[in-house]
């Protein structure tokens, strides 16, 4: 990953899922540098394919959970493209599937 997840101003929820994903999409996934300054939020990107993207969010979601909107570099039909309250394990297994291109 492009940045030291601690150092972000995000949600300590997003921090935890961001070092555990480093461990297992780090070479392939990137924090996006146009990411918002919303703490609730993170915005992920492939470090070759730019248009593949996830952002990652807190709102709305139960207490310990995640929910993940997928971004593809062109559409494709029957694929998901929101997971919600997802926990950490399962955000993690389904991110770095999605980024394992």
């Amino acid at each position: 990953m492009n940045t030291n997840p601690w150092s972000l101003p995000k949600d300590r929820a997003l921090k935890r899922l961001l070092v555990s994903l480093d461990e297992r999409a780090g070479p392939q996934c990137d924090i996006d540098p146009a990411d918002g300054a919303d703490p609730c939020i993170v915005t992920l990107r492939h470090r070759e394919l730019d248009k593949l993207r996830a952002h990652v969010y807190l709102h709305g979601q139960r207490p310990g959970t995640y929910g993940v909107f997928y971004e593809y570099p062109h559409p494709v039909p029957g694929i998901l493209e929101t997971e919600e309250n997802l926990p950490l394990p399962a955000a993690i297994a389904s991110l770095a599937m999605h980024f394992d291109a």
